[in-house]
């Protein structure tokens, strides 16, 4: 039986993909603000969701590369991940009901990513 082991390349993957969204989530935090209106402005605010799409690449490209038992600890890591967004957005609804301020799903999405993606890099580190 042969076994698949994931070598620094799948770190490095996760690592700079996550890297990248959040460079570029403060780059488009600053253009929201800075940047006058226009088409470059617009670029900019959206350019997160480029990003966002290559860290769902990379983690599909890491779920193709592994064997059965990597595939079931990261669909665990997309489980437990699942359960603290909508734990989130549970408690900020309720929050609201309370008279606080509404909390912007942008922190809980931001909340979400993070945790998926240092969940990931245990499971391939742990590998």
């Amino acid at each position: 039986m042969e076994s698949t082991t994931l070598g620094r390349s799948a770190i490095r993957g996760v690592f700079y993909s996550q890297w990248a969204y959040w460079i570029s989530l403060g780059m488009a935090a600053y253009g929201g603000v800075f940047v006058p209106r226009g088409s470059v402005r617009d670029i900019l605010i959206l350019t997160p969701v480029l990003t966002e799409l290559f860290c769902v690449l990379s983690t599909y490209w890491l779920y193709r590369a592994c064997d059965e038992y990597l595939r079931l600890r990261l669909l665990k890591a997309a489980a437990v991940t699942g359960i603290i967004i909508a734990f989130c957005t549970l408690a900020g609804f309720f929050l609201v009901l309370f008279g606080q301020p509404p909390v912007s799903m942008v922190w809980i999405n931001l909340l979400g990513w993070t945790v998926f993606n240092l969940q990931l890099l245990h499971v391939v580190s742990s590998d």
